[in-house]
């Protein structure tokens, strides 16, 4: 008996530990995150080197093909390895010096050509993206490892509490100097992903405390066809995956708007360099408030309610943004597009932890990359939705990306839940 309470003393401890672990880890990366957001900061860059709203399609397509490539290699040696940090740590690694390289660009020289760096910074953002691809499969088998699923709301909640204060406090001191002069465009940029790239180092640093329970790798799942054989089972077996993968990629396609508002908001005269930064402060917040409140809701009500919320804020956005133009053109209005981009900005997260909740351990991480491989079949989106605003304008895009998100949040209705909640 005594053995036993000892026994299970220490796995409450060990279960403190990770949880701080995934925490700081977390913290760390969502803070750096700001200073890089697609929506913001990298949309601003881009513009910024160039005015083809074909050229943000590239960017944005780099991202997706990455998050695509990276779980295709990378998947079958995380299945087989019975050590998921190691697996993370090491691509967690490769991730970070591919963004430090790029950040490193924007402090030279060669910046006095824009097309030239324009590319440049492209290639080492499309290793990023590759390597951060895998690193989302990592990260997910490590988490549905070492914090139970009544728990990860919960991670998220705290993560996002601690992060928050931080986060609005460096970005406001980042726009206080752009506001001076003191780093001019492409400087500020540099200056911010800089930033990014020191938080990135700590998230690592983070997470390297976990302690992690080796598990045994599944041989069975090792080849790439018995993989893809596999997963087709889980996929007609498992009516939840199958639909949540559905809904994946119907987000797949209508989230490619996301990579625009900038460019839109500056187009309508309601973005400028220095309203790049207060848009990214009012993301930052709502995010704060909204992730530290709803994975809480997310752990008491389940994943799923909170889920189709999101899903319909996220149907709403690129409407606020064609309203906001539409209607005040030229005025703080469009701000309230970031607003919303931050407030179900938790949708990812909970994601994550409803598909750990619908698949047995041991195939976690093989559910994730067959998600990641499926999503392969939007890449083209941000291309299609470059081509669609230069043949009939922004708000007809916006539309139709609103459409696409509003399909589903309805088939999000038809998720179940998978726990008995109060």
């Amino acid at each position: 008996m005594v053995v036993e309470q000892e026994r299970a003393g220490s796995e409450s401890e060990v279960e403190r530990r990770n949880f701080r672990a995934w925490v700081a880890h977390q913290a760390f990366y969502r803070i750096g995150w700001q200073f890089k957001m697609e929506a913001t900061m990298i949309a601003g860059l881009v513009s910024f080197l160039s005015d083809s709203a074909k050229i943000i399609g590239v960017y944005s397509t780099a991202s997706s093909v990455g998050r695509w490539v990276g779980p295709v290699f990378t998947t079958p040696w995380i299945d087989r390895s019975p050590s998921k940090k190691r697996c993370l740590m090491w691509l967690w690694g490769a991730a970070v010096f591919c963004w430090a390289v790029g950040t490193l660009t924007l402090w030279t020289p060669l910046t006095a050509d824009r097309t030239r760096t324009l590319w440049w910074f492209f290639i080492w953002y499309t290793l990023f993206f590759t390597f951060l691809g895998a690193v989302g499969v990592a990260q997910g088998a490590l988490l549905g490892k070492i914090v139970r699923a009544e728990r990860r709301g919960a991670a998220l909640s705290r993560t996002h509490t601690l992060s928050g204060p931080p986060n609005l406090i460096a970005i406001l001191v980042v726009w206080a100097l752009v506001r001076h002069g003191w780093f001019p465009a492409p400087r500020n940029y540099a200056l911010a992903f800089s930033i990014t790239t020191l938080l990135f180092v700590l998230a690592g640093v983070g997470i390297a405390s976990a302690r992690e329970k080796p598990t045994d790798g599944r041989q069975s799942a090792a080849g790439f066809r018995k993989r893809l054989s596999y997963a087709g089972r889980m996929l007609r077996t498992n009516r939840d995956f199958r639909l949540l993968m559905w809904v994946q990629l119907a987000m797949g396609f209508g989230g490619a708007a996301l990579s625009f508002y900038t460019a839109y908001g500056r187009q309508a005269g309601s973005i400028h360099e220095s309203s790049v930064v207060l848009a990214t402060v009012l993301q930052v917040l709502l995010q704060t408030i909204t992730s530290s409140w709803l994975g809480n809701v997310a752990d008491r009500k389940g994943n799923r309610i909170v889920i189709c919320w999101m899903l319909l804020i996220e149907a709403l956005t690129p409407v606020s943004a064609v309203l906001a133009a539409t209607l005040f053109p030229g005025s703080p209005a469009f701000l309230i597009v970031y607003c919303l981009v931050g407030a179900r900005f938790p949708l990812f997260q909970l994601l994550v932890n409803y598909l750990l909740e619908i698949v047995p351990e041991e195939d976690q991480a093989l559910a994730l990359g067959v998600i990641n491989m499926r999503l392969a079949v939007t890449m083209p989106a941000p291309l299609l939705f470059g081509a669609v605003v230069d043949w009939a304008g922004y708000a007809v895009a916006m539309l139709v990306a609103a459409g696409i998100l509003a399909g589903s949040a309805v088939m999000a209705l038809f998720l179940r839940e998978p726990r008995v909640v109060g």
